[in-house]
């Protein structure tokens, strides 16, 4: 028999691959696991042993091998542990299982909690995870208790829409996230490939001729999905720094009028496996009655 999701006592935990923004983790209390980053021989802490900036510079310069890894159990024991320190409930909002291990990895390590964590696959990655587990955060300390959240958080997974434009798709190829077929594809005529979330998976969409262009599609569809949400959350996602798309994710802002938006960039681990040169929009619906939740 399953235990009653009754409690508004819990903990929230995330991985890092969600690239929480940090001025949120300061705003609220949240757990978050380290993926691993590993370069040559050398493995960091995702976020913490290794910055945005250094990545970018070893994914353009460096020859070394350049891999992400999921966290080990071990390391979600300890995360566990800690959070269990001021909660007695733990909700883990995770990456997609289809993009890594980590899930698998959580759920190894909540065996020991026998009942007390629940696990959600977002079946996402990086900002669409972050919308999810910014949702939560602000349910948590308006006094939503867990069954009713974990619902929200489920609306919110078959609701977000993800389309991400990369220069080329080697890294998604190394990285074992696509296959050699579709790798070929992407690399026709020095096509953009343009990329969306399906079921968990980062699957081609179609090749775009110049950045440009990919803009405007991904643009049109946020737009679309806006129409068709009502509430939502927008989040402009970059790897290296660019003034275009940055002028394109703001102006959407402007016109679309979200009720969350943020513009921030891709995290260590992320940036390993789509590359330096890497553009997304993440859209989800956000329930009836959260418009007083963001203001």
């Amino acid at each position: 028999m399953h235990r009653a999701l009754v409690t508004t006592s819990y903990s929230i935990v995330i991985d890092s691959p969600s690239d929480f923004p940090k001025h949120l983790e300061e705003q609220h209390e949240v757990f978050v696991v380290p993926a691993r980053v590993i370069i040559g021989k050398t493995n960091y802490a995702d976020g913490v042993g290794i910055t945005r900036e250094k990545i970018l510079h070893e994914l353009v310069n460096s020859k070394e091998d350049i891999r992400s890894q999921e966290a080990p159990p071990g390391n979600f024991l300890e995360v566990f542990e800690k959070a269990m320190e001021v909660s007695d409930h733990i909700l883990y909002i995770g990456i997609s299982h289809k993009l890594s291990k980590s899930y698998f990895s959580a759920e190894v390590a909540a065996r020991k909690f026998r009942g007390r964590i629940t696990l959600i696959d977002t079946l996402n990655i990086s900002h669409g995870v972050t919308m999810m587990a910014h949702h939560a955060l602000l349910r948590r300390e308006q006094g939503m208790e867990l069954a009713p959240l974990v619902n929200e958080i489920r609306e919110m997974i078959n609701n977000t829409r993800v389309y991400v434009l990369v220069e080329e798709l080697k890294y998604l190829y190394k990285g074992g996230r696509i296959g050699r077929a579709q790798q070929t594809i992407g690399s026709l005529l020095n096509m953009k490939p343009l990329l969306h979330l399906v079921d968990g998976e980062l699957d081609a969409l179609m090749s775009i001729r110049g950045a440009k262009a990919g803009y405007q599609f991904m643009a049109e569809k946020a737009e679309e999905h806006a129409q068709e949400f009502g509430n939502f959350a927008l989040s402009g996602s970059y790897g290296s720094d660019n003034q275009k798309f940055e002028k394109l994710s703001n102006s959407l802002n402007e016109k679309l009028k979200p009720l969350s938006y943020h513009y921030e960039s891709i995290g260590p681990a992320v940036s390993c496996n789509v590359g330096p040169k890497v553009e997304a929009f993440f859209i989800t619906k956000l329930p009836e009655d959260s418009a007083d939740l963001y203001k």
